[in-house]
């Protein structure tokens, strides 16, 4: 019993041991990386620049080199414009973007996108290395070369006065932040005071490494490890520094932090409330770990970004220093519970070392638990801690030990801790399952003895009052008084092992190895998210003070903002925006998925605790640190076929090009692999296109034309530069691309298809033609056959019968009714004789091919031979070829009219006329005869056939007058349009 007294006290002792103070900003943490040789970074850097752009430059013997946060690369041109050597080792950024290079051998350049002038040594620039280049407020250029300081005034580089007097080489020249110069050299450091001519000396230099910029003054380290601030008016105001002697310089570090440099790292300074410095922690040289890293170095120039990260350069690469996002407890250890403990403390223990109690103002005390598996806050007076072996009581300002019962042993682990809903404590054993703790005895939970596994991984106690246990294999169950009441299979929760549980206003959220779910009732809806890959091994849910869900899980920490939560609640199927943190934020390690369970915590101030398996940390969720800067966008170059072009507004590519490939990049420098970017191509992408690795646009079958390509980007905060940059570029086309050429060739293809049309349309009717020649042909045969069958046969048959019937009139004479008969019978033969000699006629005149002057008189010499005689023809106007249709019509309305006059006019002479003119075909037949009588209609069908002539004419479009002649007779006109009546010309 009093060997137990002896070892609580021992414990009581070490659990109160004075606590050692620590500064709010102790527990920092910064990532700290490296690029060498292997990573395409130079070595041997003796400046570093930031240009307006954001892109930092290197000046190296080795080259010029240029880094956007992503790669590095070797530049032999800056804006478009030749360096003068790769062999460069001094450098300056003016705030209009104009970038000084100085080179080894002499000389200076100054770059602009407007663009360059070159200085060479000995003609317009002094002579020797070009050290040190540095710009005024104002943006005069000056440099430091192994031969004085010069400036440039009015396009010349003249001398600062008393620079000369100089005893060494220039090593740097520098601008504070009140606008005034520092020379410094091997052996003095001087000044040139406002309103000053010439540069004064203040001090005996302490060496380069000694001289700095500090908070925007200069500062330096004096013979007897005495740092001072010095002032132009020569003042000085001395430092006061724990072990001064172990530094070299002091420096601004990220985000307003301070370090301080030493020859085998740098340390982080904090200023104590009396204004004196220590140093809070210890940072060597990051060790190279790739091929050609080669040794750690010494750092050779600084730079702070203007993102607040720290840049360094080194013999062997270069490092950069950024202020992550959450706090580090700053102790190596592993398997880390962070849990609230009593009143506002957060306790932070691991497996190897002593818990300690982390109290608001940051202070700390030291307890005796080692290797904490679980915690029970009750209240602010009361909290259980479990560990291996047993449990601790925290109450009252007292502390208890209770250890496991015998049948348990002292080898296990504490897995969980609940409050029974009786109000006995509910404690979770490794391999023996639920036991309760109530009134100082120890007694084994029969609630899960049905199970074959009945170890509750995770319990909770929620806002009802209902005690919640989670076990392996998505076993899920709410004690009751005497049994426990399962969550059905069919409520389809499928999570695995139950590692975490929440309940947010009455719901409860379940974590688990497969993500996390919302038991709604008697039924599980898992929660989606849009992050990328599986959300996996929740191992901690926790509602911080502004209403956002914090997942811990295989990917860090998701966190869940207020408004897409209450969207969950509504819409559980919709996929949840949330935002990551991860080892990019100083989350380190992977939480551990059996315990410390679970694994985070809000302390009283709404503070968000995490522990992993290799560290413990927090962040105000109400502070989380943002980069507030959109990074700028540069597009860098086009690449068409073998070729490489600036990428410049008005960007002309040569003709027979079709694919293009733009090269761009974003100077996001804290979290570059966060950096977003989109691009589109307007006129052929759609929408922006986002980037997925590498910062490259290709495009192919890219007609001739002009082109407008843009590009935007956003930091890891999604602060987004939505002007951009932007290209505007043109294809040249080629000789058949060209519009006038389209032009020509559509006009070539119109001509060419109407050359086309017409000989199809001249084909067309030569065959018409050809076609209706063979019919007229068969035509005239038909008709000659059928006259001379008529001729031979019908005429002789009927020629004969008129002799016979004349034979027989003579021998009638003495009948006169009979003879009277028979005359009529005669008369009636005779004109059939008449009328079918007509026909015959009529079908063998070609009235088609035939002149109708020759037709005509044919027509007239075989029906009436005596009137031949009277025929006169005549032609007026130039003669024209007849439509086939027209001239046969034509024939047979003129050879009615002169067979009418010369049967019926008693006329002395019978003139045709065909008169040509360019409106109208007209043809006309009078005669000199009796004229028409009063009682002849012209209408009449008889010998006069009038109805059978009009008939024609209409039928070709032709107009028929039928009347008395000017001097007696009658004159038959007939008008026909010339389109109608002429033949058309043969192509």
């Amino acid at each position: 019993m009093r060997g137990r007294l002896l070892a609580i006290a021992g414990m009581l002792y070490l659990m109160w041991t004075a606590a050692l103070a620590a500064a709010p900003d102790a527990d920092l943490s910064f990532e700290r990386r490296r690029w060498t040789l292997a990573d395409g970074a130079p070595s041997q850097s003796f400046n570093l620049q930031q240009t307006a752009d954001g892109l930092l430059w290197f000046s190296s013997p080795s080259g010029l080199y240029s880094f956007d946060g992503v790669k590095f690369k070797q530049e032999s041109e800056v804006y478009g414009h030749k360096l003068r050597s790769p062999n460069t080792i001094s450098l300056h950024a003016r705030r209009d973007g104009s970038l000084a290079v100085g080179y080894a051998f002499g000389g200076l350049s100054i770059f602009s996108r407007q663009g360059v002038q070159h200085y060479t040594a000995g003609v317009d620039f002094p002579l020797g290395s070009t050290r040190a280049i540095a710009a005024a407020p104002d943006g005069t250029w000056y440099a430091g070369t192994t031969t004085g300081v010069v400036r440039l005034e009015q396009g010349q580089w003249v001398a600062v006065p008393g620079s000369t007097a100089l005893s060494s080489m220039v090593d740097s020249i520098l601008f504070d932040a009140e606008g005034v110069l520092w020379v410094q050299s091997a052996e003095e450091l001087l000044v040139l005071r406002p309103g000053a001519r010439q540069l004064a000396y203040v001090t005996k230099s302490p060496g380069r490494d000694r001289v700095s910029l500090f908070d925007g003054h200069l500062h330096v380290k004096l013979p007897g490890d005495v740092f001072a601030r010095l002032s132009a008016s020569g003042s000085r105001e001395a430092l006061r520094v724990d072990n001064a002697k172990a530094y070299d310089a002091f420096a601004d570090g990220p985000n307003g932090t301070v370090i301080a440099l030493r020859n085998d790292g740098f340390a982080r300074m904090v200023q104590r409330a009396d204004g004196s410095w220590y140093e809070t922690e210890f940072y060597p040289p990051v060790a190279g770990s790739s091929a050609g890293a080669g040794s750690p170095g010494a750092g050779i120039s600084l730079l702070l970004d203007r993102e607040g990260n720290l840049w360094s350069t080194t013999l062997e690469g270069v490092e950069k220093m950024r202020l992550h996002r959450f706090q580090q407890f700053r102790r190596q250890d592993d398997s880390w519970l962070a849990r609230r403990g009593l009143g506002d403390e957060m306790w932070l223990g691991g497996r190897r070392k002593p818990m300690v109690r982390v109290r608001p103002d940051g202070t700390s005390q030291v307890s005796g638990v080692t290797a904490p598996t679980a915690l029970l806050r009750l209240g602010d007076d009361h909290v259980w801690l479990g560990d291996t072996g047993g449990l601790w009581e925290y109450r009252n300002g007292g502390v208890r030990r209770w250890a496991f019962p015998p049948q348990v042993g002292k080898h296990f682990d504490v897995q969980t801790l609940a409050l029974d809903a009786d109000g006995a404590l509910l404690v979770s054993i490794v391999r023996h399952g639920l036991w309760r703790l109530e009134n100082g005895v120890w007694r084994r939970d029969p609630r899960l003895q049905d199970q074959k596994d009945p170890t509750p991984i995770n319990m909770l106690r929620d806002s009802r009052g209902q005690t919640w246990v989670g076990l392996t294999n998505s076993r899920l169950a709410v004690l009751g008084p005497r049994a426990a009441t399962w969550l059905p299979a069919t409520a389809g929760l499928r999570i695995g092992n139950i590692l975490s549980l929440v309940d947010i206003g009455g719901r409860l959220l379940v974590g688990g190895d497969m993500g996390v779910a919302w038991v709604d009732g008697a039924r599980a809806r898992p929660m989606h998210f849009q992050h990328n890959g599986q959300v996996q091994l929740v191992t901690g849910l926790l509602l911080d003070g502004q209403g956002r869900l914090w997942v811990h899980c295989n990917h860090g920490l998701l966190v869940v903002p207020a408004a897409a939560l209450q969207q969950f609640w509504q819409a559980p199927d919709k996929p949840l925006a949330a935002e990551l943190f991860n080892f990019e934020d100083g989350v380190g390690g992977t939480a551990s998925p059996t315990r410390p369970l679970p694994t985070l915590a809000m302390d009283g101030s709404g503070r968000v605790y995490y522990a992993t398996t290799s560290q413990a940390g927090w962040v105000d969720p109400a502070r989380i640190r943002r980069n507030p800067r959109a990074p700028d966008v540069i597009i860098q170059s086009v690449h068409a076929g073998a070729s490489a072009y600036l990428a410049a507004d008005g960007l002309l590519l040569p003709e027979y090009t079709t694919a293009v490939d733009i090269a761009f990049t974003a100077t996001a420098l804290s979290i570059p692999e966060r950096a977003s970017l989109k691009y589109r191509l307007q006129g052929v992408d759609s929408d922006w296109q986002e980037v997925q690795r590498e910062r490259r646009a290709h495009y192919t079958n890219l007609a001739p034309g002009r082109y407008r390509f843009q590009v935007i980007a956003a930091n890891e905060d999604g602060v987004w530069n939505q002007h951009g940059a932007t290209l505007q570029f043109e294809i040249k086309p080629a000789l058949w691309q060209t519009n006038w050429f389209r032009v020509l060739l559509a006009l070539l293809l119109v001509l060419l298809m109407a050359a086309l049309y017409r000989w199809r349309m001249l084909t067309v009717r030569r065959r018409a033609e050809d076609r209706a020649a063979a019919l007229i042909e068969a035509t005239l045969q038909e008709r000659s056959r059928i006259a001379r069958s008529l001729h031979d046969n019908l005429l002789q048959a009927v020629q004969a019968l008129l002799l016979r019937f004349h034979t027989l009139q003579g021998r009638v004479q003495q009948e006169p009714d009979l003879q009277e008969r028979l005359n009529q019978v005669l008369l009636h033969a005779e004109q059939l004789v008449e009328s079918t000699r007509d026909e015959v006629v009529a079908l063998r005149s070609d009235t088609l091919r035939d002149d109708l002057f020759v037709a005509l008189r044919k027509a007239v010499a075989a029906t009436l031979p005596a009137a031949e005689r009277l025929l006169a023809f005549s032609i007026a106007g130039l003669a024209r070829p007849l439509r086939e249709e027209v001239a046969g019509e034509l024939y047979y309305v003129l050879r009615e009219a002169v067979w009418n006059s010369a049967r019926h006019a008693q006329a002395s002479r019978i003139g045709v006329e065909l008169r040509f003119g360019a409106a109208a075909l007209e043809a006309s037949v009078a005669d000199d005869g009796v004229g028409l009588r009063d009682d002849c209609p012209l209408a009449a069908d008889g010998h006069w056939g009038i109805t059978g002539m009009r008939e024609r004419v209409q039928r070709i479009g032709g107009a028929i007058e039928i009347g008395a002649g000017a001097t007696g007779g009658v004159t038959v006109r007939v008008t026909i349009p010339a389109a109608l009546a002429y033949a058309p010309a043969q192509a």
